[in-house]
């Protein structure tokens, strides 16, 4: 079994998504973000310094991969990256990821009970029924 412990942004369109999950950092300062980062309790984990060397390889604009954010990670340690976009690309995101062998996924998102009831609302009913 394969998890992936990941933030989800999810709006009715990919701009609003993008915008959302920027605001989440927007006024984040850099040394901040590191000092929240080194002094979290699995700041050296092996999967904590994957998602740092994701960041650093991400797009400008903190893309990894079309629909994977690294952005949340400059303000946190652990999960630092989140799937953002419209509901069909948050479920199609997800359904590739499972192609990949990742059977459970941890979700998260800011604020957590809106993002919940959003993904719950938006994506859930794409997902339905699918392996």
């Amino acid at each position: 079994r394969f998890g992936y412990r990941v933030h989800v942004v999810v709006r009715e369109t990919e701009a609003e998504a993008r915008a959302a999950a920027e605001h989440l950092v927007a006024a984040l300062d850099p040394d901040v973000g590191a000092a929240i980062r080194a002094r979290s309790l699995d700041s050296g984990s092996a999967g904590v310094r994957a998602q740092a060397a994701l960041r650093e390889t991400a797009a400008d604009d903190g893309f990894a991969e079309p629909h994977l954010w690294t952005g949340i990670g400059r303000a946190r340690s652990g999960c630092g990256a989140a799937i953002v976009g419209d509901p069909q690309q948050v479920a199609d995101t997800i359904r590739s990821y499972r192609s990949l062998g990742i059977d459970t996924f941890i979700l998260s998102g800011y604020p957590h009970l809106e993002e919940c009831s959003r993904f719950a609302s938006l994506v859930m009913p794409l997902l339905h029924g699918t392996a």
